[in-house]
């Protein structure tokens, strides 16, 4: 065999095996990956929590914080909502009562339970403290970012609030079914 007969064979083999890569690569990337298709919905079992109590769970590699609220913990979020008590004296009964109440047509708040992330992604990732800080919410003390209730930013240096990570309950409304699949991880 000629030298040159064995170059055109070689680099037509490479050209053959780049194609093929190149065909692959683009099937591949248009096929779900793992990560996609793993669970990402978790139980926290909540039974024994008791009202005001509030804990930190690592789910996967996500952190979500866990927060029963008190009475008057809950009181304070409908009132950062703007909810007006002398217009439905009954109000307060109905807090006391269930966990999620009707503010306006198609607006069900739960506010007995919350679940947040508490990583702080508009500052350094730090995690955030509970029932801490001037507004009652959460406080970042690496940046000393201070968070209401419903996990919105009002004083520190970070425009971002903290997100909200959705749930449901179990039959029994003993477990919690915790969604983490947009949550920031750490």
């Amino acid at each position: 065999m000629k030298r040159r007969n064995l170059l055109y064979y070689t680099t037509g083999g490479w050209f053959v095996l780049t194609v093929l890569a190149g065909v692959y690569s683009l099937f591949r990337s248009t096929m779900p990956y793992s990560e996609a298709t793993s669970s990402t919905v978790y139980a926290v079992n909540v039974a024994n929590f008791e009202p005001g109590h509030a804990q930190t769970f690592k789910l996967g590699d996500v952190p979500v914080l866990v927060w029963r609220r008190d009475l008057t913990q809950k009181i304070e979020a409908l009132k950062l909502l703007d909810v007006n008590f002398t217009e439905n004296p009954n109000l307060l009964e109905e807090i006391r009562d269930i966990g999620e109440i009707e503010i306006e047509p198609g607006s069900v708040f739960r506010f007995e339970w919350f679940a947040v992330s508490p990583i702080n992604i508009g500052g350094h990732g730090c995690i955030v403290q509970p029932d801490a800080g001037d507004y009652g919410g959460f406080y970042d003390s690496c940046q000393g970012v201070h968070f209401d209730l419903w996990g919105r930013v009002h004083a520190g240096p970070t425009q971002r609030d903290l997100q909200v990570i959705p749930w449901r309950w179990s039959d029994d409304g003993s477990v919690m079914w915790v969604d983490t699949k947009n949550a920031p991880e750490f």
